[in-house]
Formats: structure tokens, C-alpha cells, sequence
């Protein structure tokens, strides 16, 4: 009897693997954008499908039978491990409803993606867990190559530096003098005079660009001057890459995600086509990747960064400068001073807390005291701080028209266009509704877009209203705004993974005469065809921005587990940088998510370094 009794149980256990794995399928190849039926969505009939099913249930069997998943496990690595398959489930869940067919049952379908998602993602998680727990402090094996030595260990800085400027040097010679944004034109506007010069984009970069254009011009010299952007910022990424480099070699992190994070520095499309384009992010990213490394130093080698002084001053100026890079850098120096602050052993607080003070004092006496005094308007408020709220205003108006009261309607059309914000709502891109406005920065009197400050609060009594009355239209909408940056099979906005043929746009209202070499053009076309590999399988998920927040969330939940506390705190500019993806104009920009990208491979530079120990292992001041 008990013989039947095992026999019938492992029968049992293997219907409910078959089923798992049925449902695993179903997730993976469900269609949900091209028919309105149920049964045609579940898309389970093809050979693609059935080898899918066929491995799956193999995998779920080896696992759950023969080698139970959960043997050996503590209750805090399972439930570590279930929160990131759920965040991964529900990514995928709340993502493929963006593109759903309007006549698809939906909801129903979610129920068996769930079902089969979530046992796929936890086995996935588990598997790329015990590899990082393996790999953890283990010593590279055998003699390594004279050329690693050399690079990785004794000309860090020189062999880094000089591996990425030649990755580079075919885009700075192809695009030669440089590639051109609409906002790095915007930027040269101000500073020429041809726009009202406020502070809608850092005023740094504007002055730096534009004098740049202006006495290249003045002297003659159009092409070679410009061409000092992209050389500048090559070797501004170059340096931030060697930095990362000098802290991977201290924490003697292996040899072979050395060379693989080095291949994506330097290789990865992305990185060189923004290095020879003229816009702001391009200097944002290695800024903000020089403030995580120092911040790796001060959490992990805190006797060195306060020995040496060098890594005070990085920290500052890169802390500095990321906030006259991009307007949002300084949310991660809100959110990190605070942190370290904390982390900081006792006897050394009153040196960080010292340099903090010199940096946000900077801050302030920049923004406030030498941008007004060279002439550079202050905006009360900036419209872009509010597209997701006028996002949800224009859904709104599209899913409850008969909702809006007549007081509603009366404020909105004074503040837009109102029947065409409704009308042109659109989740990837925020301008369209931006555009409706009537009262913005482009119609205010003084520049100081005073007029839109004095309206605000108003606007936020309509929002908040109409949030109370229908809320879930407005977080469907922030779904809808959002989900690319979380969800890794959208790809980024179009155009969005570089500035490849810029010529049209090449110094706004045509006030430079600097341009790109005709005869390079094939070269240049050649070098955008690189960009295709985002079409392959494995590499193209380097150019979905959800894949990198699936990284780091990984890698701060892998962290949690193996109660390594301090080394969190390094990953919260990526974190931070997320958030504010979620709020930003585009679905999905690529661009936006740069700062979130290149703090990668120190992520998981530290997941692997050696020595690595638990919170419980180290004692703290």
C-alpha cells in the first residue's frame, strides 16, 4: 500500500509539473496584441512552442523531483527569492496589458501567466543566485595573460582609458566634427540669443556648449572647435570607465567580468554613439558613474577614501556636476548624502559631512547667485516636472469625458487646449499634451514662467479631485507611462538608441556653419547598422531600458538575502535614477536610463568581488 500510495504521490507531482510547465509555455508565447480571442492568444500550437514545453517540463522535473529546489534552503533565501520572481511576474503581467487587445479577456489570461511565470522566474532566480554565491570571492585560476596583467593590474587607468578611445574612434571619425540634438541646439539658441536663456537646461553645459560654437565660428575654425565636444566627453567616459576599473581591481574582482565589462563600456553602441553627440547626457552618465564608484569606495574602503584626499574632491565635482548636467541630478545626491552620512564611521563623519557641505553650497551659489548674474532666467516652474500629472489629466478627459464638471472644464481650457489634450494623449511620448498648454514656459511674459506658478495650486485641486472620483484611470495611466522602463520586450522610443543622421538638424535655425563630412556619410550609415544588433537574441536586451531595472532589482534582492546591507547603498543612484524614469516624458528613453546602465557592471562587480562577507560578519563603528 505504501508503495502505491509513493507512487501515486509522484504521479501527482508530475501532473502538477506538466501543468506548471503548460502555463510556463502559455507566458512565453501568448499573444496578446494581434487577436481579441482567448484561445488564440494562449498561441501553444507550433514547434517552437512544443520544444519550449518539452525542455520546461524537463527543467521543472530535474528540479522539483530529483533535486528538490527547496532542500537546503533557508526561509530567508526562499522568500528573497520569491520576491524578485513576483517582481518579475508582475513586470511581465503589468506590461503585456499596455499592448493588449481591446477585445481580450485580459484578466483571465493574466491568471495562467502568472501561474507560469512565476515558477519560471523563481527557478531562474535561484539558478543565477547559487552561480553568483559560487563565484563570490572565488581566486581566478592559473596564470592570467600578460596583456590582463598588464591592463587590469598594472596600467589601470592608461589601459582602460586608452582600450575605450580606440572603441570610440570610428564614431569620432565618422561623425567628424560631431552629431547633433535637438537640445544641444536648444543649449547653442541660448547662448547665441536666438532663445530666452533659463535655466530649462542646466546653464553650465549651455555656456560650455555654446561658447564652444560661438568661437570656433569667430575664429574660423567650425569643425575642429566642435569637434572638442565629443573628444571631451569621449575622454570624460574613458576616465569614468577607468574609475570603475581602479575599484574592481581593489576588490579583486575576476579577470573574466573584467574583460566582459570592458567589452560593454567600450563596444556597446550606445555608450559611443551619445560619447560623439552633443547633448547634456552625455556628460550626466560618466558624472554620475564617477559619484557611485566613490561612493563604492567610501561604503567599502572607507580607510582609503578618507586617507586619500582625491576621492573627497571626485566625489564632489562629480557630485557637482551631475547637478549642472541634468536638472534631476540632484535628487541622488538627496537621497545618498543622507545614507552615507549614516554608513560613515563615527571619526570620519565630520570630514564627509564637511565635504557635503562644500558641495551642496556650490550648488546653490551656482544656481542662484552666478547664473542670474551672467543673465540666466530662473524659472518658478518647469512644465517638465508635471507631464505625468498632465498625462493622467488628458486620460482622464478620454475615459470619463462626462465626469469633467463644468468648474474642471473652465480651468483646464484656460490652462490648455483642452479638447486637443484630450484628443492627442499619447503614453510613449508626454509632448504631445505638453504642447496643449497655454500657459508655459513659452508664453510667459518675463521667461520666469511666473504665470504657470501661480496657476498651480489651482491645477492640483482639479487633479486631486478628479483622482478622488476615478482612481484607478489615474494609475492605469501611469501604467500606460511607464511600464517600458520595468517591462523588457518594449523597445526604447524610436530613434532613441542614438543620433545617427543629424545633418537636418545640425545647429537649430542654421546659425553655425560647422557640418558632417559628406564623404563619411556610407561610414556613418555603416556604424548605425552596427546598432541593429539590438535584433539578436541576448544582446538586444542591452538596448531595453526594463532589462537594466531587472538587474538591479536582482541585484539589490540578492544582496538583501545574503544580508549584505552595506553594500545596498551603492546600488540607490541606479534606483533613484529609475524612479525617476517613471515620472520622465518618454516611454521608454533610452537616454533617461543611461545613469541606470553604466552602474552595471559595479553592481555586480561587487556581487563577485572576493572577500565579500554578510552583514552578520562585519562590525560596525
Amino acid at each position: 500500500m505504501k508503495e502505491i500510495l509513493k507512487d501515486l504521490q509522484i504521479s501527482w507531482k508530475q501532473i502538477a509539473i506538466l501543468f506548471l510547465a503548460v502555463c510556463s509555455t502559455i507566458a512565453l508565447f501568448a499573444d496578446v496584441e494581434s487577436t481579441g480571442n482567448l484561445s488564440m492568444a494562449l498561441n501553444g500550437d507550433g514547434i517552437a512552442q512544443l520544444m519550449a514545453l518539452a525542455v520546461i517540463t524537463y527543467v521543472y522535473r530535474c528540479i522539483w523531483i530529483k533535486n528538490n529546489l527547496l532542500s537546503g534552503r533557508k526561509g530567508r533565501e526562499r522568500i528573497g527569492y520569491t520576491v524578485i520572481a513576483l517582481l518579475f511576474t508582475l513586470s511581465m503581467i503589468i506590461g503585456k496589458a499596455q499592448n493588449a487587445h481591446p477585445d481580450l479577456k485580459y484578466p483571465i489570461l493574466a491568471v495562467p501567466l502568472f501561474v507560469g511565470y512565476m515558477p519560471l522566474f523563481y527557478v531562474v532566480a535561484v539558478f543565477l543566485g547559487d552561480i553568483i554565491t559560487r563565484m563570490t570571492g572565488r581566486c581566478d585560476a592559473g596564470c592570467v595573460s600578460k596583456l590582463t596583467q598588464w591592463m587590469f593590474e598594472e596600467h589601470v587607468l592608461l589601459g582602460v582609458m586608452l582600450f575605450v578611445f580606440l572603441c570610440r574612434l570610428p564614431y569620432l571619425i565618422a561623425f567628424y566634427p560631431c552629431s547633433m540634438t535637438w537640445d544641444g541646439g536648444a543649449q547653442i539658441c541660448q547662448f547665441y540669443g536666438r532663445e530666452i536663456f533659463t535655466n530649462h537646461h542646466p546653464p553650465l553645459f549651455s555656456f560650455v556648449y555654446g561658447a564652444i560654437a560661438f568661437y570656433s565660428q569667430k575664429w574660423g575654425l567650425p569643425n575642429v572647435g566642435m569637434f572638442l565636444i565629443p573628444l571631451g566627453q569621449t575622454c570624460l567616459s574613458a576616465f569614468a570607465t577607468a574609475r570603475v576599473y581602479l575599484l574592481l581591481k581593489e576588490l579583486k574582482a575576476p579577470f573574466w567580468f573584467r574583460w566582459a565589462g570592458l567589452l560593454y563600456y567600450g563596444l556597446f553602441t550606445v555608450w559611443c554613439i551619445f560619447d560623439v553627440t552633443v547633448i547634456k547626457d552625455s556628460v550626466y552618465w560618466p558624472c554620475s558613474l564617477i559619484y557611485a564608484v566613490e561612493m563604492a569606495w567610501c561604503v567599502l574602503r572607507s580607510e582609503t577614501f578618507f586617507e586619500k584626499k582625491s576621492h573627497l574632491l571626485l566625489m564632489l565635482l562629480s557630485g557637482l556636476l551631475m547637478t549642472q548636467t541634468r536638472n534631476n541630478g540632484i535628487f541622488i545626491l538627496l537621497f545618498t548624502v543622507p545614507v552615507l552620512f549614516f554608513v560613515t564611521q563615527r571619526k570620519q563623519k565630520g570630514l564627509y559631512l564637511g565635504m557635503a557641505a562644500v558641495m551642496f553650497a556650490a550648488i546653490f551659489l551656482l544656481d542662484h547667485m552666478l547664473y542670474p548674474a551672467l543673465g540666466v532666467i530662473c524659472l518658478e516652474e518647469k512644465e517638465d516636472t508635471y507631464c505625468i500629472l498632465f498625462q493622467q489629466t488628458a486620460k482622464y478627459g478620454q475615459d470619463y469625458p462626462e465626469d469633467v464638471t463644468e468648474e474642471e472644464r473652465e480651468f483646464l481650457n484656460r490652462m490648455f487646449d483642452y479638447d486637443e489634450l484630450v484628443q492627442v494623449y499619447n503614453p510613449q511620448l508626454a509632448d504631445w499634451v505638453k504642447n496643449c498648454l497655454k500657459i508655459c514656459e513659452a508664453t510667459s511674459t518675463d521667461g520666469t514662467n511666473s504665470e504657470f506658478a501661480a496657476i498651480r495650486n489651482e491645477y492640483f485641486k482639479v487633479w486631486s479631485a478628479q483622482f478622488m472620483r476615478h482612481p484607478f484611470s489615474y494609475i492605469n495611466t501611469f501604467f500606460e507611462c511607464s511600464y517600458g522602463y520595468y517591462y523588457p520586450e518594449v523597445k526604447s522610443y524610436i530613434g532613441d538608441s542614438g543620433c545617427y543622421e543629424t545633418d537636418r538638424h545640425m545647429f537649430t535655425k542654421g546659425m553655425h556653419p560647422s557640418r558632417q563630412i559628406e564623404a563619411f556619410a556610407p561610414f556613418r550609415f555603416g556604424l548605425e547598422q552596427v546598432s541593429k544588433l539590438e535584433y539578436l537574441p541576448g544582446l538586444g536586451l542591452l538596448y531595453r531600458c526594463g532589462f537594466y531595472t531587472w538587474c538591479v532589482a536582482f541585484a539589490v534582492c540578492y544582496l538583501l538575502v545574503k544580508r549584505r546591507y552595506r553594500e545596498t547603498v551603492i546600488a540607490i543612484p541606479a534606483v533613484v535614477n529609475i524612479l525617476i524614469c517613471l515620472i520622465s516624458p518618454i516611454n521608454p528613453c533610452i537616454r533617461y536610463a543611461l545613469p541606470t546602465m553604466c552602474l552595471l557592471p559595479v553592481l555586480y562587480g561587487i556581487l563577485l568581488r572576493k572577500g565579500a562577507v554578510s552583514a552578520h560578519e562585519t562590525q560596525f563603528s
